[in-house]
């Protein structure tokens, strides 16, 4: 049963074009055996059977793309060919089609309805930090959320529901029933172009806070959609190019979110990627999208294609791309599948499967009966979710230096020099969404600047301190007021984008005029060197970035805070934490590394690729310029992110999981408890009833203010298992006044979706075609638990013998990381 609040069930009505028969359909009767699939009385699946008996395959055929036009459309269709550019229709464009007030544009994201069989429009947007690039042009007032690791570096269940509720009830606020995200492919190297809307490196992280914006989103009765199965760990020819990935690693590193979000969460959708994945395209492949997605994890629901990713119409058939996302139909067009029809390459049964499941969905959403067919901004409370989005990005925001205790700040120093860049100080900074015009940031319905916010706490607190902004254009000018301030804020960051990796580590120069002459573009890091130089003992430097950086700078400074992207609280959030009102508690969701070239980025084979004849048009657009094609080798295999530096004893500068506080906090007491089944709960002499095991230890904060804990759980299997170091198994935020302690339990279940006890066995090693063929296996040893407040800081170890009578783990659903506090 998918839940939707009250004030939508209340408020939404039935559009009038959508069905023939709207008043029968709301109460489930058809006159005269009209329209029997409108009847509610019936399943979502007898409904689906009923209505594709009644429809042509010119109908179902028309239900398996995107449509770039809305119902009223009297234009000529436009097929974008091979090559092509242009993605203008041709005729009148009508402004409206069955949402009164939407300024259709030519996006192509909506699937239109059929009128005569009571089918609706199906409107989809984006929006993994904030709504935005929907079926409509006139883009609605939008919470403008922390970046996508912002909200993982909260390590917090419930932070990430409620973004998932803000998402999903403005998206239904706006008359749209598919949210398209989140996203969820793994931070593996620094450089990603969207890493800012990925949660972390680790994917048990991902795939817990995934699942959880998942609940959040669809429990508004809004669909959301997963992106981007599977391999889309970079933006560089992200078209055309491929990558390889040895089996053991796509099974337990870069699937794994997914196959949790699909266990925990049940999403409605799925999209499917770009890149070519060990030899077939992701939207071509059955590999993945029937092997694993459908027959190994159970998925019930629809995937999309990524716009373009479908490269060949028999394969994304039969490998279930349920929807074809692109300007105009490619290659779901009636013509090719008709000759597929013909030719018997396909048959109309495939086609039904095509559309099966997502009409299911439409059903159990009340999206078939209840059509969103007029917008509802006011089930939407602004004042609230700004509220929630500075929470988020407050306890996002990670303290990475504090050296002598320099924050927080009191009313001691009289004058503040606020530097940097406009978009890092100047104003509240967004996160990204893509170089596209006008789709840069949501329509935020206010923002708060960093200046703004400071004088607002300023003036809260009762100090009397002025706060003076640069914005760096004059690295001279900008070091004159940092000499002449007691305290200098120095705001720095990254600017990625979709479609583009980053160049550098280091700080970009920023073209704050969109001006192709580099010359007049805001270079950072002179303006680093010029301010560090003139004042570093009291400057305090604020990160804003996507996630990554090198600061060879580090050593000079007494206080560094990472507060990524935080959205359109910016100021309050930053501010609140600068002057102690908050205490910080985010803790990095990836390794800060030390150079340009370490980890999974150590070799251009691995990112981003050295290009091979594989037969395949490679270069750069969606339809690439004839070069070989570029091939990423995921050659680091299990060893990415923390269990690189792990692995081969490097100290990065940062590691995962790492984030200091205005207090200290102890650990102590590690207790591990094994779980035996209920049925055999009476046999405890019997290790073939192991089910699991409870990790409890007590937190203590032994400094003088209140603050929040992160604490981790890690696991290492048996060296039998041939695991690289320890993975993330839990974690549990925990909220501690001074001198207070709490009990912290745990449960780590065999049956969890992220199969914490085993490991994955290829059938085929050495044969990437048949990757996904293998099985999860749980050894018989000694496992090892690290409990502490990093990756590199778990102060508390204990082993324990483990022996499962379920040795073939199939990766059922537990209560994956409930754990609990006490006194």
């Amino acid at each position: 049963m998918i839940k939707r609040i009250s004030a939508i069930i209340l408020t939404a009505t039935i559009s009038m074009s959508s069905l023939v028969n709207p008043a029968n359909a709301m109460n489930g009767e058809s006159e005269g055996g009209v329209n029997p699939w409108m009847n509610t009385k019936l399943s979502a699946e007898e409904r689906t059977e009923l209505l594709l008996d009644e429809m042509t395959m010119e109908q179902k055929i028309q239900q398996i793309a995107i449509s770039r036009f809305n119902e009223n459309d009297t234009g000529e269709t436009v097929v974008i060919k091979k090559g092509g550019t242009s993605k203008y229709q041709n005729g009148e464009f009508a402004p409206e089609g069955t949402l009164p007030g939407c300024e259709w544009q030519d996006t192509g994201r909506q699937i239109h309805g059929i009128e005569e069989l009571g089918i609706p429009t199906v409107r989809m947007t984006n929006g993994g930090t904030g709504v935005k690039g929907g079926s409509c042009g006139n883009d609605p007032e939008a919470t403008g959320l922390p970046s996508t690791p912002a909200l993982a570096a909260t390590f917090d269940r419930e932070l990430n529901y409620d973004a998932g509720r803000i998402l999903g009830e403005e998206t239904r606020a706006f008359a749209h029933h598919v949210l398209l995200g989140p996203g969820m492919n793994l931070i593996r190297h620094p450089y990603g172009g969207r890493n800012y809307e990925y949660f972390s490196e680790d994917p048990y992280l991902t795939g817990i806070l995934a699942a959880e914006q998942v609940k959040g989103i669809q429990d508004q009765g809004v669909q959301a959609q997963l992106k981007h199965l599977a391999g889309n760990e970079q933006e560089t020819e992200r078209w055309t190019m491929g990558v390889q990935v040895p089996s053991q690693a796509m099974n337990e590193l870069y699937m794994l979110p997914f196959e949790m979000t699909v266990k925990d969460a049940n999403p409605a959708s799925v999209m499917c990627s770009f890149p070519d994945v060990n030899g077939t395209y992701a939207c071509d492949s059955s590999e993945l999208l029937q092997d694993a997605l459908r027959d190994n994890w159970g998925f019930d629901g629809y995937v999309m294609s990524d716009r373009r990713a479908i490269h060949d119409t028999v394969a994304a058939i039969k490998a279930g791309t349920n929807v074809e996302l692109d300007w105009a139909p490619q290659y779901y067009t009636e013509e090719i599948i008709q000759d597929a029809l013909d030719s018997g390459k396909v048959t109309e049964e495939e086609i039904d499967n095509l559309l099966r499941p997502r009409y299911i969905k439409m059903i159990e959403f009340g999206h078939m009966d209840e059509p969103y067919d007029e917008f509802l901004p006011e089930i939407v409370d602004p004042i609230a979710n700004g509220a929630s989005a500075r929470k988020m990005a407050e306890e996002g925001a990670v303290l990475l230096k504090n050296d002598n205790d320099f924050l927080p700040l009191n009313g001691e120093p009289k004058s503040i020099a606020l530097i940097g860049v406009e978009w890092f100080a100047g104003e509240a900074k967004m996160s990204p969404r893509s170089i596209r015009d006008n789709n840069e940031n949501v329509n935020a319905p206010y923002t708060v600047t960093p200046q703004e916010g400071l004088e607002n706490v300023i003036e809260e607190l009762g100090y009397d301190t002025e706060v003076t902004y640069n914005d760096g254009r004059d690295p001279k000018a900008a070091a004159k007021l940092a000499a002449e301030s007691d305290v200098v804020l120095l705001m720095v960051g990254d600017n990625p984008h979709e479609t583009v990796d980053r160049d550098t580590l280091g700080f970009p120069a920023i073209d704050l005029d969109a001006n192709k002459d580099k010359e007049d573009w805001v270079e950072q890091e002179p303006l680093i060197d010029a301010v560090l130089e003139a004042n570093a003992e009291n400057t305090a430097v604020v990160l804003k970035t996507s996630g990554t950086v090198l600061m060879p700078w580090l050593d000079k400074v007494p206080a560094v805070l990472e507060a990524w992207f935080p959205g359109m609280e910016d100021g309050n959030a930053v501010a609140n934490l600068l002057y102690g009102k908050v205490n910080p508690s985010g803790k990095l969701p990836m390794t800060f590394g030390a150079t340009e070239r370490e980890a999974a980025f150590a070799t251009e084979e691995q990112f981003p690729g050295t290009r091979q004849d594989t037969g395949k048009v490679g270069g750069p657009g969606p339809y690439g310029d004839g070069s070989d094609q570029l091939i990423a080798k995921y050659t680091e295999g299990l060893e990415m992110g923390y269990r690189w530096y792990e692995a081969n004893d490097v100290k990065p500068v940062f590691p995962f999981g790492y984030g200091l506080s205005y207090t200290t906090f102890e650990y102590d007491d590690l207790k591990v408890k094994k779980i035996r089944s209920k049925a055999n709960s009476k046999d405890k002499g019997n290790n073939s009833s192991l089910s699991g095991i409870d990790v409890s230890f007590t937190i203590k904060n032994t400094g003088d203010v209140a603050g929040k804990e992160a604490t981790q759980v890690y696991l290492t299997l048996p060296d039998e298992a041939g695991q690289p170091t320890k993975r993330l198994v839990n974690f549990e935020k925990v909220d501690l006044e001074p001198g207070e302690s709490k009990r912290v339990t745990v449960r780590i279940n065999q049956t969890d979706s992220n199969h914490p006890f085993s490991y994955f066995i290829p059938e085929e090693p050495d044969n990437l075609a048949n990757w996904a063929d293998g099985e999860w296996t749980t050894v018989d040893g000694k496992y090892r638990v690290h409990v502490g407040g990093s990756s590199a800081d778990t102060p508390l170890v204990k082993d324990i013998p483990l022996n499962f009578k379920l040795n073939k783990d199939n990766g059922n659903k537990g209560n994956n990381g409930k754990g609990n506090s006490k006194k």
